[in-house]
């Protein structure tokens, strides 16, 4: 399998990540992949590396990138928002629409964690006319969705511990990575739902009932006001957030694939 480095530039940072290409010449129906918060493009124990792997082989194109402040992206995590981050994504993928390998109207985001929530704010922007010039995102796949992120930092916590420290220390320890207080001032005024409502195509989420995101979070996406119909939830018994277990793994790659290929599919017909 043919791999190729992929880089972005973005506010004069550049954002690395990794191009997996399909055996045959030519433009080919192409998935963002969208890590979760905190994560980088292979996600958790290489998820999205398989993933990836899976897409290519048959036929998918695949784009794997670090947010900025993520992995091996240049950027500051400490400065990480999710209305940054959306922005971010549209200018990306304006980038990857004019790779030469990728059909610029047969594109699929598929996020994991805050990503889902991040794919889903820029399919809508894309829908909204903010992004691409082409007729948008074909399909959104949203994996252990967390749009919890915006009513736990209005509590005062992220992942159930206090985020005090902004005020005291000037930052949040995550997993080791300091955390700004842009990410809490943003979440006040950031409305996962009403971000994602633009957006016209199909959907498919997955959820874990082991996540420690309540399914609640996934439901919400479901509203007549947000996707309604256009929205299919698969909640998979025993799935962690990570989707780090055997057969659930399975399963989440397999349905992914699926519905990629037949939004893209519909697209080549």
């Amino acid at each position: 399998m043919n791999i190729r480095p992929f880089e972005a530039r973005v506010r004069g940072l550049v954002l690395r990540g990794s191009q997996y290409l399909v055996e045959e010449e030519g433009q080919h129906p192409t998935a963002v992949l969208m890590h979760g918060f905190g994560g980088s493009r292979v996600e958790t124990t290489g998820v999205f590396v398989e993933l990836a792997r899976r897409l290519a082989r048959s036929g998918i194109g695949v784009v794997a990138f670090d947010r900025a402040g993520h992995g091996e992206s240049d950027g500051d995590f400490f400065d990480t928002s999710a209305t940054g981050d959306v922005a971010d994504t549209l200018t990306v993928l304006e980038q990857i629409s004019s790779l030469p390998e990728v059909d610029a109207h047969n594109l699929h985001l598929v996020g994991m964690s805050l990503g889902s929530v991040i794919s889903a704010s820029a399919a809508a922007r894309v829908a909204e006319g903010s992004g691409l010039g082409g007729p948008g995102i074909r399909s959104l796949t949203m994996w252990s969705t967390a749009a919890v992120f915006v009513d736990d930092i209005r509590a005062g916590t992220i992942q159930g511990r206090s985020l005090d420290s902004l005020d005291t220390l000037g930052y949040f320890d995550f997993a080791g990575m300091r955390l700004g207080p842009a990410m809490r001032d943003d979440a006040l005024a950031f409305d996962p739902y009403a971000s994602a409502a633009a957006y016209q195509g199909p959907a498919l989420l997955l959820h874990g009932t082991a996540d420690f995101v309540p399914v609640s979070y996934a439901e919400g996406y479901l509203a007549p006001d947000v996707f309604a119909d256009r929205a299919e939830l698969v909640v998979v018994e025993g799935a962690d957030h990570g989707w780090a277990e055997l057969p659930q793994r399975d399963e989440v790659l397999d349905r992914t694939v699926e519905f990629v290929h037949a939004h893209a599919s519909s697209v080549a017909s």
